[in-house]
């Protein structure tokens, strides 16, 4: 972080996708600042290596666990929620980061197109598998990590969750404008918490690069020379994370720390509510998960 603000007081933070990348610099942020961490991560090697490296760093009375999950697949973003749930009264921050941009067409175990099934349903659902916990925080806070790509025009929802027919950037682009769409309806649909997505600008990391494609030396090629670090990319997010009435307004969308208005299609209500209420179809969510319009 460039600034010396502290962080407020000790908050209990959960980071998915944070083995690498925006999402670790995000939580080694947030350790820096004395708050407990727990990350979450697919590969479960390189998660518990970031772990070990983040627990190397942290002061004496800080926390810094690790939870495996490929967060594709629904039944995982169950069974984290369940045990995170049993190990953690409140969680203070959720940071929704994990994400993937997919060359090739792919579903999940659940029949969803993969960008669709990570990118957007995962982080859904466990948000509302999570309120128990956030709800037991004085400023419960969730922050999105976005993405600029959601300028790519309106959702079509007859084709998002199948990907039928595929393109890997209209996914991916989607599932940003999803991540901002549902920052904007959690915020209406639970106001006391404090909602943002963010773009974290083009960043040098491995993101982009499995799975191969024409692009993806170019994409290389176009970090290596005009890419943020990691570092600064995760910059906004952790500051977002940290303290909550940064976010203003809520349900906003964030660019180098400050509100930026999205896209058209990225700020319009109705596709917002509409998304909304199919993903809790998707997802088959029950009606005790379901938060009802403010």
């Amino acid at each position: 972080m460039t600034d010396q603000e502290p962080y407020g007081p000790k908050r209990n933070v959960v980071i998915t996708g944070a083995s690498g990348g925006i999402g670790f610099y995000i939580a080694r942020a947030l350790l820096a600042h004395g708050h407990d961490l727990t990350l979450v991560a697919r590969d479960s090697d390189r998660g518990r290596q970031a772990t070990e490296r983040l627990a190397g760093l942290a002061q004496d009375g800080q926390r810094v666990t690790f939870e495996p999950a490929d967060l594709t697949h629904l039944q995982e973003v169950h069974r984290l929620a369940d045990r995170l749930l049993e190990q953690q009264a409140k969680i203070d921050v959720l940071v929704n980061n994990a994400g993937r941009y997919v060359h090739d067409f792919a579903r999940s175990d659940d029949g969803f197109e993969t960008t669709f099934a990570l990118n957007h349903l995962a982080p859904f659902v466990l948000t509302h598998r999570l309120m128990p916990a956030l709800n037991q925080s004085d400023a419960p806070t969730v922050v999105t990590t976005a993405s600029m790509a959601e300028r790519v025009g309106p959702i079509d929802l007859e084709r998002f969750a199948s990907g039928v027919p595929y393109s890997a950037w209209r996914a991916y682009g989607w599932s940003k404008q999803a991540n901002v769409h549902f920052a904007r309806e959690l915020a209406r649909r639970a106001p006391h918490i404090a909602s943002a997505s963010f773009h974290p600008g083009f960043v040098a990391t491995g993101f982009g690069h499995s799975g191969g494609g024409l692009l993806t030396p170019l994409l290389k090629g176009a970090q290596r020379l005009f890419g943020r670090t990691p570092e600064q990319g995760a910059d906004t997010g952790a500051w977002l994370a940290a303290h909550p009435q940064r976010i203003n307004p809520n349900g906003g969308y964030f660019v180098d720390r400050d509100a930026q208005t999205p896209s058209k299609a990225g700020r319009d209500d109705t596709m917002a509510a509409e998304l909304w209420r199919r993903s809790e179809a998707w997802a088959g969510l029950d009606d005790a998960l379901k938060l009802n319009p403010a």
